[in-house]
């Protein structure tokens, strides 16, 4: 709007200042002018004005365009096409600006595929490292998985975004990564670990920690590698963190691990039936388990169907 003042301005400074000019000789000459010629003066100036507002509005409108598809590019509107018509420098601005514009998605669309490309390679990777842990205890075929999809399903239902979600998902399978370092013998022990051997297993946080250190992708899966036995109440390990200070992703994947610990079968327990573990999870709300993490993890068993319908009051 200020550019239609400006052009505006000119033009009819252009166009009207020759009219007063002529108005002035004139009323000097014959000491006063005739209604004739009064009335052209006047008609003359009122022309000036609308092909003033002519000329101003044929020059802003394609520019007003320009300026409109520039700012949806700086959004990330790749693409974004304006209409001119004008056949001067104006139209070749815009037809330069469509064609840059055309280019910039083209562009965009092929960073895209190459980002998806390179995160389905991420992932690939990820289940080869899981494969690993897989291969060496077989009792946990396919739990990290499972808690990984788990661990995302609750980080929707608590309304977490793609960067927190993406988190989950890495974190979760690799959660148990650190058993690699892990004898296989205890790992599979169907007796009660002694206590050398319970402070070896609980080594395996660490380890994973360690292990992803450096990977930058992994960066914000690493807090719920270390950090998924740590408890609510402060007992857990490695660091006997307690509350808040346990990072979220964390606790969500704890609360995603015990449901599928408990739901599985293991070489020291028998797999408990889904109905059934619902006391369980009630009896850790509070102690190893984050309160609002658990009702969340709830919300979701009882929406795929592995815990009966809450009765109403």
């Amino acid at each position: 709007m200020r550019l239609f003042r400006t052009f505006l301005l000119l033009t009819l400074l252009a166009g009207a200042v020759p009219t007063a000019v002529l108005a002035a000789f004139l009323a000097q000459r014959s000491e006063g002018l005739p209604a004739s010629t009064l009335g052209a003066l006047l008609a003359s100036f009122a022309g000036a004005v609308l092909l003033s507002a002519l000329v101003a509005r044929s020059l802003v409108t394609p520019l007003e365009a320009c300026v409109r598809g520039a700012l949806d590019i700086a959004r990330g509107r790749f693409g974004r096409q304006v209409e001119v018509r004008a056949r001067n420098e104006i139209g070749d601005l815009a037809y330069t600006f469509n064609h840059m514009s055309r280019e910039l998605a083209s562009y965009d669309a092929e960073n895209r595929r190459l980002i998806a490309a390179l995160e389905q390679g991420y992932l690939d990777t990820i289940r080869s490292l899981a494969g690993a842990i897989d291969a060496k205890d077989p009792y946990t075929r396919g739990h990290a998985q499972r808690v990984a999809d788990l661990s995302v399903e609750i980080g929707r239902e608590m309304g977490l975004g793609d960067a927190e979600l993406r988190a989950l998902a890495y974190g979760g399978i690799l959660h148990d990564i650190g058993k690699i370092g892990i004898p296989e013998p205890l790992l599979g022990k169907a007796t009660p670990l002694s206590e050398p051997e319970l402070e070896l297993m609980r080594a395996h946080p660490g380890i994973g920690a360690e292990i992803v250190k450096g990977v930058e992708f992994l960066r914000d899966a690493a807090p719920a590698i270390r950090g998924h036995h740590e408890r609510w109440d402060g007992t857990g390990y490695p660091d006997r963190l307690v509350g808040d200070a346990i990072p979220l992703v964390a606790r969500i994947v704890n609360a995603a691990d015990t449901w599928d610990a408990c739901t599985s079968e293991r070489p020291y327990q028998a797999a408990i039936p889904a109905g059934e573990g619902l006391p369980i999870l009630a009896s850790l709300r509070g102690s190893q388990i984050d309160p609002g993490v658990h009702d969340a993890l709830v919300r979701v068993l009882r929406r795929r169907g592995a815990l009966p319908a809450e009765r109403a009051a």
